[in-house]
């Protein structure tokens, strides 16, 4: 190889990793995007059914309103997991130390021994315990329970916990008044 060519392929190298960075953000901007929206078609649902349910004092509307609470709640919170998981490819891909292939887009590529987005090392050190000694059905288990019961810290995190937990105490009240009067 000449020493013209050797930079040609590097310079193609680097434009084919930041077009990967490019393909992960705009992941990161359509999760970010769709808990937006989750966010948004919640507020008139709610609102239509508390609405209804205090003026007509119908229990059962407001235990509606309270169910679309919880339903965009997890939705919401998958995307944020999900977004979180394309955060710590991103990171993967930009320091460039954990072997992820050219435009993989699979988040599983990066969850081995880095910090996850928030920078919390202590996800690098549960995945350096690695699954060894574990059978077929706990490992099934354990994915099955990382999807539906995502990180504490997603549940508690600042754009779900405050914002669902508003609308479920309103909720409650609005069902307490609708069967109390």
């Amino acid at each position: 190889m000449t020493k013209e060519e050797r930079p040609k392929i590097e310079e193609t190298n680097e434009t084919a990793r930041l077009k990967h960075l490019d393909f992960i953000q705009a992941l990161i901007s359509r999760m970010s995007h769709s808990s937006a929206q989750a966010k948004s078609w919640l507020l008139p649902v709610v609102v239509a059914a508390y609405g209804y349910a205090l003026t007509q004092r119908s229990g059962s509307v407001a235990l509606l309103g309270i169910a679309a609470v919880l339903l965009f709640c997890y939705i919401d919170a998958s995307y944020l997991r999900q977004e979180r998981a394309y955060r710590r490819l991103y990171n993967a891909v930009v320091e460039d130390t954990k072997g992820i292939p050219l435009f993989s887009l699979d988040p599983h590529d990066a969850d081995k021994g880095i910090p996850d987005a928030d920078g919390d090392p202590a996800t690098a050190e549960r995945d350096k315990s690695g699954d060894e000694g574990k059978s077929y059905w706990k490992k099934t288990v354990e994915a099955i329970r990382g999807w539906f019961f995502s990180d504490p810290k997603v549940w508690f995190s600042w754009s779900i916990f405050p914002f669902y937990f508003g609308f479920f105490l309103v909720g409650c009240v609005v069902l307490w008044y609708a069967v109390a009067h």
